[in-house]
C-alpha cells in the first residue's frame, strides 16, 4: 500500500469549527454527568464532580502510524520498566525538579520512605498510555504524515475505568 501524502490526508480528515457551539459542549456535558462520565473535582468542599475531558469529534490516524505505534508499544513499556527500576536514575533525575514540581516532589518522598521501610512487591504491573499527535506540515504536501509521540502516562491511566463510557460517549 502507497503511504499516504500529508496533502492527501489533510484534505480527508473531518473539518470541524473552530468554534463549537455552546449547544453541543452544553449537551456533552448533560450526557457525561448523566452516565457518570465523571471526576471528582479538584479540592471541591465536600462531593463536587466535573465532566472529564472528552474529543467531541474523531482524530484519525493513518493506518501505517498505528500499526507503527502498535508495534512500539512493547519496547516503550520495556524502557519504562526498566526506567522505573534505576534508582540511581530516578533520584537525581527527580531530585534536580528543585521545588518546581509539588506533585512529583510528593510522589518522590514516598518513594524514597518506602524503599528506607523496605517495602518491596514481589510484582507490578504497568498500566500506560501514550499520547501522540500526527505530524502532517501543509507546508510538505508530498511527505507522509508521523505519528509524534506526545506524552506518555501513568497516573492519567486510572482514568482507564471510564473509557468503556467515554467509547458510549462518542
Amino acid at each position: 500500500m502507497t503511504p499516504q501524502t500529508n496533502a492527501e490526508f489533510l484534505s480527508a480528515r473531518p473539518q470541524y469549527t473552530q468554534c463549537v457551539s455552546q449547544l453541543h459542549v452544553d449537551e456533552a456535558v448533560d450526557w457525561e454527568a448523566t452516565h457518570g462520565l465523571l471526576l471528582r473535582a479538584p479540592k471541591a468542599d465536600g462531593l463536587g464532580f466535573v465532566p472529564a475531558p472528552v474529543a467531541l469529534g474523531p482524530s484519525p490516524i493513518p493506518r501505517r502510524e498505528f500499526d507503527k505505534v502498535a508495534m512500539l508499544q512493547p519496547v516503550f513499556n520495556q524502557l519504562f520498566d526498566r526506567v522505573s527500576r534505576d534508582h540511581e536514575f530516578l533520584t537525581s533525575t527527580l531530585e534536580s525538579l528543585g521545588s518546581s514540581d509539588e506533585f512529583t516532589l510528593r510522589v518522590l518522598a514516598m518513594y524514597t520512605r518506602q524503599r528506607l521501610l523496605g517495602v518491596w512487591k514481589p510484582g507490578v504491573v504497568g498500566i500506560h498510555r501514550s499520547d501522540y499527535l500526527i505530524h502532517a506540515p501543509s507546508d510538505e504536501p508530498e511527505a507522509s504524515p508521523l505519528a509524534k509521540q506526545v506524552e506518555f502516562n501513568t497516573i492519567a491511566s486510572s482514568f482507564a475505568s471510564l473509557s468503556s463510557i467515554a467509547g458510549d460517549f462518542h
